[in-house]
């Protein structure tokens, strides 16, 4: 699985959820996902490199343009049994279009970070080996007011 696809599925997923609003109701409203990450035993390490070295620098970008306005990796503190997980990270884009705007970024941030294309094609591929399973949760705040 590469960036694309990890950028476009919260973009259907939004859009599923969204139904027909249009890119003005949208505009100026952040959208916070979710992303989970369900590991091959004794790959967390591992895992946790390969995203460090080559799919965070790029989110990076992402944060230094204005289109993701924050970033940040949890791993659980206590055990739990259902959902199983080990690594979340909690990004929030700008807007909903903030989302197609990265992904059409992406190959030129991706050339222009790694030079070697096939160096971290191969990494990325096997940071998604390790990844038994991966989910992402598009929210949507409730007011408490």
């Amino acid at each position: 699985m590469n960036i694309g696809r990890l950028l476009t599925l919260p973009l259907v997923a939004l859009c599923a959820v969204t139904g027909p609003l249009n890119a003005e109701q949208l505009a100026g409203t952040a959208v916070t996902i979710e992303y989970y990450y369900k590991l091959a035993p004794g790959t967390t390490k591992e895992w946790l490199a390969l995203y460090k070295k080559n799919h965070n620098p790029i989110l990076q970008q992402h944060v230094k343009s204005g289109l993701l306005l924050s970033e940040r990796l949890f791993e659980r503190r206590y055990h739990a049994l259902s959902p199983a997980w080990d690594y979340k990270v909690v990004m929030v884009w700008r807007d909903a279009a903030a989302l197609e705007e990265a992904h059409q970024k992406e190959k030129d941030i991706i050339l222009s970070l790694y030079p070697n294309q096939n160096d971290h094609d191969r990494q990325e591929q096997r940071r998604w080996e390790i990844t038994e399973q991966h989910w992402d949760d598009v929210l949507s705040e409730i007011p408490l007011d």
